[in-house]
């Protein structure tokens, strides 16, 4: 099955009318006038916070980065469970941003992969120690899990579950292209089925939120040597799996912070790269077992960790398929550009917008307020575009 990267994403702020504001935050006087502006009330900054892959390597890497509110606190990343028996589930991707007060939380949730046989003997056989990969359960679409295992790692209770057909339409076209690049080349027995869904979400605190998951599955058909009939071998793995917690009433500011979270993720593409060539040397080394599949993993480490930094997040990357579905959809993002060809969607609802050199970007509606000026800072506007 192929890899992918895992789904994604932080985010930002709602719009400056009904933006919290965060706590003890310092006001700003413009020179020549006695207005002062307020972070979070009159403009909004937006910071890139960068996930590292720490663990195991020569040296640490970023993975992957995303664009949080800066007084955001944000924790987690990589880290590698080698000896595992699922491959798939070797890198692990946790990670969290919250608001100072907690009002706000984003969560990414690591991938998981179970598989099932249709015919009970291989089922039984999926049991032996010795063979078996990853969890053994039964096949289900995005919805299903949303419902169950995802909601339970979640914390919270699902009010409502929509599997929109503008968002499962390009996975399934992708699907669709990938079956004929197979066929094309003899193999005529897999299929794939993807799913994509959004719930809506109730925490025990009273807060409300929505998530985000899509699954992969893929359907294996293969003749039953002993019935003489056939089989099929289901694997599917989620890779996207993403929630954000919200205060009750919030909802559209809320649909806006997701999609630009979905929207800044940028992985470091050699990073990702390293990880796709290690997935397909674990595939076929399978009969080798765990230590095989250890060594390998023991081997893309290194060869991660001896890569040099590069300035990657300026170049147009591939976007998760989920992610660029659900932003072209719900339209809770702007485009803006830079003089140089740069493009950046932040979420929606400002007239003004400007970004340094690090990946940091300011939001704001007054058309008065300056930052080179306010917070005698290096600022460069943005312009609006498509």
């Amino acid at each position: 099955m192929r890899f992918i990267t895992m789904g994604l994403i932080a985010l930002a702020f709602m719009a400056c009318s009904t933006a919290p504001s965060a706590p003890g935050e310092a006001e700003a006087a413009s020179q020549g006038s006695e207005k002062t502006y307020t972070e979070g009330t009159d403009y909004l900054v937006l910071k890139r916070v960068r996930a590292m892959d720490p663990s195991g390597l020569a040296q640490p890497v970023e993975a992957y980065s995303v664009l949080v509110p800066r007084d955001w606190v944000a924790d987690g990343g990589i880290t590698w469970k080698l000896g595992g028996p699922c491959p798939i589930e070797v890198v692990h991707n946790r990670f969290t941003a919250k608001s100072p007060d907690g009002a706000y939380r984003f969560d990414f949730y690591p991938t998981q992969q179970w598989d099932w046989n249709d015919d009970a003997q291989m089922r039984y056989a999926l049991q032996d120690p010795a063979q078996r990969r990853c969890t053994i359960a039964e096949p289900m679409d995005a919805s299903t899990f949303l419902k169950a295992a995802m909601a339970q790692e979640i914390g919270a209770e699902v009010v409502s579950v929509d599997a929109p057909e503008y968002l499962n339409a390009p996975l399934q076209a992708e699907a669709q292209r990938q079956q004929q690049q197979l066929a094309s080349s003899g193999i005529t027995n897999i299929e794939y089925r993807p799913s994509v869904a959004v719930a809506t979400l109730r925490f025990p605190d009273g807060s409300s939120g929505m998530a985000l998951c899509a699954i992969t599955m893929q359907l294996t058909h293969m003749p039953n040597m002993i019935t003489g009939g056939q089989m099929t071998a289901y694997s599917c793995q989620t890779t996207t799996k993403s929630s954000l917690k919200f205060p009750k009433g919030k909802e559209k500011e809320a649909e806006n912070l997701f999609t630009t979270i979905l929207k800044s993720f940028r992985a470091n593409p050699e990073w990702t790269d390293a990880l796709q060539r290690m997935f397909t040397n674990i595939g076929p080394m399978e009969q080798n077992g765990i230590a095989e599949r250890q060594r390998i993993a023991h081997d893309a480490q290194t060869q991660i960790g001896e890569m040099q930094v590069r300035d990657w997040e300026g170049r147009q990357a591939e976007h998760d398929r989920t992610a660029e579905a659900w932003s072209q959809t719900i339209r809770g993002v702007d485009a803006w550009q830079d003089g140089q060809g740069g493009r950046v969607e932040l979420m929606s609802g400002y007239e003004n917008a400007w970004a340094r050199p690090d990946g940091t970007y300011l939001l704001s509606n007054d058309p008065s307020f300056d930052p080179n000026v306010v917070l005698q800072e290096n600022w460069q506007r943005l312009e609006k575009g498509r």
